[in-house]
């Protein structure tokens, strides 16, 4: 209610982007399954990545997909919020 009266010291929500961070193991699993597993298929795969917004103040939030992006059942890291999405190959 006070941002609607001009309260100066209230700051407005604001949309951050997210930085991304692939990590090493992730394109080594992504390797692994797509000679292994998926070989030829080109169907989307469901892949499992976590979204953190801790860090200090300034830096992007990051979404992180690791080795475990293929798990769905896979635990999400402590602080984290999980993000579900679709991957084409």
């Amino acid at each position: 209610m006070a941002a609607a009266t001009g309260d100066p010291g209230l700051s407005k929500l604001q949309f951050a982007p997210f930085s991304s961070a692939l990590d090493v193991g992730f394109w080594h699993e992504l390797t692994q399954k797509k000679l292994n597993e998926y070989r030829l298929d080109e169907a989307p795969k469901d892949i499992k990545g976590y979204y953190y917004n801790g860090d200090s103040a300034g830096l992007p939030a990051r979404l992180t997909l690791e080795f475990s992006a293929f798990d769905m059942s896979a635990p999400t890291p402590a602080r984290c919020c999980p993000a579900i999405g679709t991957l084409y190959n």
